[in-house]
């Protein structure tokens, strides 16, 4: 969508915040140009975008061209990405997505995989976005082989990723960079007319540089009406993202009129480019889907949906604001803005949001609602569609930053797997158990089962299912930015006396006991890098551990995003309108909190667990 509409008002924050205003033209070619310099030119203040024929990112847009080229051979050169033809634009030109991931559909314990779905360039103009999403594709490729948080992504999560959708219309803008057509677009000029279209919206520049729609109805010549031999169709076409269903004949800010820069289409679903949206959902697959996002320009905001669901609206703005986080730091640096319930536009967020109960989000990449005010433009209305070139380096980094956030919190919260406690002695080992998939569900599998002693050096291995620390380019373990996990977990031996009096010993834990390197137990990961923790311990002689009627383990940790554990393994985490599965230390699992797990018994006397069950599992004391 137009970045600088709010969905909530329908109207334009560029006029809004700084008072701007184009008088209407009449029709006209402009060009863009770095200062001013005579008639018919809208100066920007920085040098103007060109498309860049570059492979590898650039410090400005690379060329369809390019960005495709450079696509094609990653999926040809990574046994991670897939590449498919997912539809034919009007013009008969590919549509294409990659699917990033392992070969089969199942986690690494074999449940079935999550998926998520990004889109890009539904809105021609909004050059950011398929860099954006590019440089999403391009990371994962390049960190495939880092063992932890992207090689556990690729193997535990399906990732669909489409660059570029409206690729009629994005060639558009690009054949014409600097150039573009200004034209008026006649009616009632109240701010809400039979078109449904706000004043404002009425002189907005349409084609060549600034073409926002598909190119349905219209030729790649840019000409202004009463030139010799111009088809003055420049203001037609379809908004792609008015072009869906549940509200897409709902009459806010989507039009009916095929000259309006809302223009919505005949029907839902009409356009080739939504049918290719809808098939990549499918190829996801969409039955599975945990997340969405569409990713546009310009505003810097996360738009969303609530759909009336209080879990899932809830932990979609709780998403929102981790990823803003992982941005530069600031959970308001991109805020999220949702609809009410009752109330959308017709584009591609609803369509998720609604139909899968999904945090799905319209992602308005920056500059904010001043537009390329915010780099020292001269202020002229719309130039925040284009990016300085100086600025997309960092802006792809970012929301790839944010993206990986994101991706990874929804792949599912952690969960303790195993668990190992031998003596350093010799003696052997005191204390093994391991969840195993069974179905659906894990059963709980006891190794060896002994006693621990005062005055003895253990050592405890942990591990999890999934990597829970990320490291820096120097290998230091690092939480996401902007997020605030404790590094080092926090661990108990807890238990019952012979008397029935309750004990706890707190273990003395560090941020350097994860293990990124090694397999197994006693001292290596399981899987990925930093899915084990391991330290040494020893117990104190004022503990009651003889003869005592339950000894269990109490394992505290959140994973690099934040996310609580799991208290229960037993029934594995998935999605529906909200966690399902995801269980806190009292049992509950409609909380989306997770907490402490206690369900590893060293001794174990058969007490109920958390929620109900039998022995096996770490009682509530």
């Amino acid at each position: 969508m137009a970045a600088v509409v709010s969905r909530k008002s329908g109207r334009s924050l560029v006029a809004a915040l700084l008072g701007l205003h184009i008088a209407t033209a009449g029709g006209q070619v402009l060009r863009f140009t770095e200062d001013h310099d005579g008639d018919k030119l809208v100066p920007l203040g920085y040098p103007v975008p060109l498309p860049v024929e570059s492979l590898s990112a650039v410090e400005g847009f690379r060329s369809y061209a390019s960005l495709q080229a450079q696509l094609s051979a990653l999926a040809l050169t990574s046994a991670d990405i897939v590449e498919e033809e997912i539809g034919t634009t009007i013009a008969g030109r590919a549509i294409y997505a990659y699917r990033l991931g392992d070969a089969d559909t199942t986690t690494a314990e074999g449940f079935a995989e999550p998926s998520a779905l990004i889109n890009g360039t539904i809105h021609a103009r909004e050059w950011a976005s398929p860099e954006v999403v590019t440089a999403l594709v391009e990371r994962f490729a390049r960190r495939a082989d880092d063992g932890g948080v992207h090689r556990y992504l690729l193997d535990n999560l399906s990732l669909v990723i489409i660059p570029v959708l409206n690729v009629d219309g994005f060639l558009q803008t690009q054949r014409y960079p600097d150039a573009t057509l200004q034209t008026e677009f006649p009616g009632d000029p109240q701010p809400a007319d039979q078109t449904g279209q706000p004043p404002e919206y009425r002189n907005y520049p349409r084609d060549g540089r600034m073409r926002r729609k598909n190119m349905r109805g219209v030729d790649e010549v840019l000409c202004a009406a009463g030139d010799a031999g111009c088809v003055a169709d420049g203001m037609l076409g379809i908004d792609l993202n008015r072009n869906n269903e549940p509200f897409f004949a709902s009459g806010n800010q989507n039009s009916g009129d095929a000259r309006a820069l809302l223009h919505r289409g005949d029907a839902p679903g009409s356009e080739p480019e939504t049918q290719a949206l809808y098939a990549a959902a499918a190829m996801a697959p969409q039955s599975r889907l945990r997340f969405y996002s569409d990713t546009h320009s310009f505003g810097r905001v996360f738009f969303g949906v609530n759909t009336g669901n209080a879990r899932r609206d809830a932990l979609t703005r709780m998403l929102a604001e981790r990823m803003s986080a992982a941005t530069t730091g600031a959970v308001n640096r991109y805020p999220y803005d949702p609809t009410p319930p009752d109330y959308g536009i017709g584009s591609t967020d609803e369509y998720f949001g609604f139909g899968e109960q999904i945090p799905a989000y319209t992602l308005e990449i920056e500059p904010t609602g001043n537009g390329a005010a915010d780099y020292g433009s001269f202020g002229y209305h719309h130039d925040g569609f284009i990016l300085p070139a100086s600025q997309i380096a960092r802006v792809r980094e970012e929301l790839a930053d944010a993206y990986s956030l994101g991706l990874y919190r929804m792949a599912g919260p952690p969960a303790l797997l195993a668990a190992e406690i031998r003596r350093l002695d010799g003696g052997g080992i005191v204390y093994a158990a391991r969840w195993q998939r069974s179905g659906d569900s894990r059963a709980l599998q006891i190794e060896a089962r002994g006693t621990l002693a005062a005055d003895l050096d253990y050592r405890l291995w942990l591990a999890f299912d999934k990597p829970m620390r990320l490291r820096d380019a120097q290998g230091n373990i690092v939480a996401f930015r902007g997020h605030t996990a404790t590094l080092a977990p926090s661990i108990a031996i807890e238990g019952l006396s012979a008397s029935g009096a309750s004990f706890s010993e707190n273990l003395a834990t560090t941020e350097a006991g994860w293990r990124a390197s090694g397999s197994g137990a006693p001292d290596g990961m399981l899987r990925y890098a930093d899915d084990a923790y391991a330290i040494d311990f020893r117990l104190p002689a004022s503990l009651p551990l003889a003869n005592a009627r339950r000894i269990n383990l109490r394992v505290d940790v959140q994973d690099a995003s934040g996310q609580k554990l799991d208290a229960n393994p037993a029934t594995p985490v998935d999605w529906s309108a909200g966690w399902i599965g995801y269980d806190d230390e009292q049992g509950r699992s409609d909380t989306d909190t997770g907490g402490a797990d206690r369900r590893l018994r060293i001794i174990d006397d058969g007490s109920p667990e958390p929620g109900g069950g039998g022995g096996g599992g770490g009682g509530a004391f």
